[in-house]
């Protein structure tokens, strides 16, 4: 009995699922590719400056922009007598477009709210001496508005509004707690706020999670998914299309395990952008096991080959120049 419950957890062992880790590029919410050079009008409201110098910062590491010079466009605005705000007119960012070089112009308006809390509680010890909890808790909240215009026009490109919240607590037993570190707090929700708008206007990389097949009887699939780990997909394909071919000719499995092998290949086709090929393995693999589960994924793929689409209109757009 006890061996015949040691194969069967082995057996379980060998089946199941890997997870794997996988980078993939997602294309810009709006297409920024025709504009290589950018300008920053500023933001007003409170910690205005701040936010304009993160900004100007995330524009720059991207190396996908030109950013003008801020002391430039803040002499060419006083010299047109333009503030901030006159750039929501399109007469005025198009006054601005005749004498900047920039394509397009990023301004728009900030504010951060911070409060403190305190609060205490009491208890007594095993010696029956009463002590306090003091408690100090700090949030901070920042509201953000970011508007693109196209200087050569006065259009209004986009107009994106992000909201980040952060907070922390700091405790004191008996004494006063130590003070919240306001400015850490501001810094990490501005940041959080870049982040989101920077990922509306440039391609940016993100994970998923590719969940490969095992099963004891089929062991090439295990080499296939050590190579997706890696990710060399052409070796992955050729490790889990020789599964397949080898798991067919094997008369002992049953079709339900075949269809890992090809699930697997359709995956490793599916994440190298052969979404055709991975079409093709996926509705295989359903097909031989009617996993209802497996259907899904071909939402992903046609996801998938949607963003790369649009990935390569934005580098064509791109290499063909800019405003």
């Amino acid at each position: 009995m006890k061996n015949s419950l040691a194969l069967a957890a082995l057996a379980c062992a060998a089946c199941g699922t890997v997870a794997v880790r996988v980078p993939v590029m997602k294309p810009a919410e709006i297409n920024m590719a025709p504009y290589n050079s950018v300008a920053i009008g500023g933001m007003t409201g409170n910690n205005d400056r701040r936010m304009t110098d993160a900004l100007e910062e995330a524009l720059v590491n991207t190396q996908r922009f030109t950013v003008v010079d801020r002391q430039h466009m803040d002499k060419v605005l006083r010299e047109l007598q333009l503030s901030s705000t006159d750039l929501a007119d399109p007469n005025a960012a198009a006054r601005l477009g005749k004498v900047v070089t920039a394509g397009a112009l990023i301004f728009g308006d900030v504010g951060d709210q911070y409060r403190e809390q305190p609060s205490e509680s009491h208890y007594k010890d095993d010696k029956n001496v009463q002590h306090t909890w003091h408690v100090l808790k700090g949030e901070v909240n920042v509201r953000a508005t970011f508007k693109i215009v196209d200087v050569s026009t006065g259009k209004l490109i986009i107009a994106k509004t992000y909201e980040e919240h952060r907070e922390d607590t700091n405790r004191g037993l008996d004494k006063r707690p130590d003070p919240i570190d306001r400015g850490s707090l501001e810094r990490q929700a501005r940041q959080a706020v870049i982040e989101r708008f920077m990922k509306a206007i440039v391609p940016h990389q993100e994970y998923m999670y590719a969940n490969f097949q095992k099963d004891g009887d089929i062991p090439q699939l295990e080499g296939g998914i050590g190579w997706a780990e890696r990710g060399d997909w052409k070796k992955a394909q050729d490790a889990f299309n020789t599964a397949a071919q080898d798991a067919e000719k094997n008369v002992k499995l049953k079709a339900a395990q075949i269809a890992k092998a090809y699930w697997n290949l359709g995956l490793s086709y599916e994440y190298a952008g052969d979404y055709d090929k991975a079409d093709a393995m996926i509705n295989k693999a359903y097909t031989m096991s009617n996993d209802k589960d497996m259907l899904g994924e071909l939402d992903n793929i046609k996801r998938l080959q949607a963003d790369a689409a649009k990935l390569a209109e934005q580098s064509a757009a791109s290499a063909a120049g800019g405003k």
